[in-house]
C-alpha cells in the first residue's frame, strides 16, 4: 500500500513538473511576408489595402525586430502598389497572444523607404518638384524618425537631405 501511495505521488509531481515546463499555449507569430499579408487581410481598418494585395501589388519590406522593447519581436512592413508608384504604405505590427495586432499605419504615401535605425523606425520618401518625372525626383528626401514611447510610436526627429541618406 505504501508503494501504491508513493506511485501515486511520483505521478503527481511529474505532472505537475511537466505542466510547469510546457511551452507557453502562445507562440511567437512568425515575422514573414505571408504572415504580414495575413495580418493585414484580417484587420478591418486597412480595408483600403485588400484590393492592392490581392490584385498586383503586395508585401514588400519586412523588417522584424523588438522596435516596443517588450522582448517579443515586432513587425514593421511596406505594401507595394503594383505599379510605378512604389510603396504606398506601412505599417508596424506588435504580437499579442500569439498573433499580429496594428500598433501603427501610415495609408496614401508614395514611393517611401522604411528603415531600422537602431531601436527605431525611419521612414523615407522623395521630393517631387514642378515638373520632375515620375522616375526622378529633384527635390531631394524627406525622413521621419519613429520611436516606441511605452504606449505609442512618436515622431522623434524629422530632417531632409538632398541625396537619399535614411
Amino acid at each position: 500500500m505504501l508503494d501504491g501511495m508513493r506511485l501515486a505521488i511520483l505521478i503527481a509531481l511529474s505532472v505537475a513538473a511537466l505542466a510547469a515546463t510546457a511551452a507557453p499555449s502562445s507562440a511567437a507569430a512568425p515575422c514573414t511576408r505571408v504572415a504580414a499579408k495575413t495580418a493585414i487581410l484580417a484587420n478591418a481598418s486597412l480595408g483600403s489595402l485588400r484590393p492592392i494585395l490581392t490584385q498586383g501589388g503586395g508585401v514588400d519590406t519586412v523588417l522584424c525586430h523588438d522596435f516596443t522593447g517588450d522582448g517579443a519581436g515586432d513587425m514593421a512592413v511596406t505594401v507595394f502598389s503594383g505599379g510605378t508608384a512604389g510603396d504606398i504604405a506601412w505599417l508596424v505590427f506588435r504580437q499579442a497572444g500569439g498573433r499580429w495586432v496594428l500598433a501603427l499605419k501610415r495609408l496614401n504615401v508614395y514611393k517611401i523607404g522604411l528603415f531600422r535605425l537602431g531601436n527605431d523606425l525611419a521612414v523615407s520618401q522623395p521630393v517631387y518638384k514642378a515638373n520632375d518625372p515620375n522616375c526622378c525626383p529633384s527635390g531631394g528626401f524627406d525622413h521621419v524618425r519613429y520611436h516606441w514611447r511605452g504606449t505609442t510610436f512618436a515622431v522623434a526627429r524629422r530632417w531632409h537631405t538632398k541625396r537619399f541618406h535614411p
